[in-house]
């Protein structure tokens, strides 16, 4: 009799269902956010900054009777991360206590399609992330056991790693002191697979989005966060539960 915790290895939607469960005991409120968003919201957000060359927009004909190809811009982006959707979201918000918002979401990136491999760098690929709002206190208080907790799904999915810490991609990339910096911190932190291949993170922000969305704590200082985001194509690629 199979003791897995999903129907199929392969199926990501039991994939999806195993992590969502998990976010939802968590206290995580599942929200549905779309595919584009707004240029503007990624400029503040610093995206662009940062991965200019990762960024992919929607665009439009710009004259639907000619047959150049000449294609227009429309203000709009592929959603490059989940979390993103949240903070502006919420714009202008006051947080009490705090927030975990649950969303399983497509992502694109302009990945170099020389590093494209199916399950484990792709230009599309899903994700899901249990986003943290709130003081940061809290928001350690609930990180305290997330490593422990993802380390044991992932086992019980047949893939063991270890974490790692890693650099964040809220800070840009010619920005060395900053990043040195926040490995120094171990803002993020990154489960790897024996091959080095990370299927989840846990990424803490600080006030960054807080002061950039203003969303601020009833003491009206500047609101902190923190993600938890699980590749779901990388965890469905590489589960292998164990029968018995």
């Amino acid at each position: 009799m199979s003791t897995s915790l999903l129907e199929s290895p392969s199926d990501l939607a039991s994939i999806d269902a195993v992590l969502a469960r998990w976010s939802q005991d968590r206290g995580g409120r599942e929200q549905h956010w779309p595919v584009l968003m707004e240029e503007s919201t990624l400029r503040r957000a610093g995206y662009p900054d940062a991965f200019p060359h990762l960024l992919m927009t929607a665009c439009v004909a710009a004259d639907p009777e000619s047959s150049s190809g000449v294609l227009s811009p429309t203000g709009w982006c592929l959603s490059p991360a989940v979390c993103y959707h949240a903070y502006a979201a919420l714009e202008g918000s006051i947080i009490h206590g705090g927030l975990r918002l649950a969303a399983r979401g497509h992502c694109f990136r302009n990945e170099a399609e020389e590093e494209l491999m199916p399950g484990r760098r792709q230009i599309e690929f899903q994700m899901r992330e249990l986003v943290l709002i709130g003081e940061k206190e809290w928001i350690e208080q609930e990180l305290a056991d997330v490593q422990t907790e993802i380390s044991g799904l992932a086992a019980e999915l047949g893939m063991t790693g270890s974490w790692e810490i890693a650099s964040d991609p809220f800070f840009l990339p010619r920005a060395k002191g900053k990043a040195q910096m926040q490995r120094l911190m171990e803002t993020k932190r990154e489960y790897c697979l024996a091959d080095g291949l990370a299927i989840a993170s846990i990424n803490r922000h600080g006030p960054f989005f807080g002061e950039r969305f203003h969303l601020s704590l009833s003491n009206g200082q500047a609101a902190h966060s923190a993600c938890i985001a699980f590749g779901l194509d990388r965890w469905a690629t590489h589960a292998n539960p164990c029968e018995s």
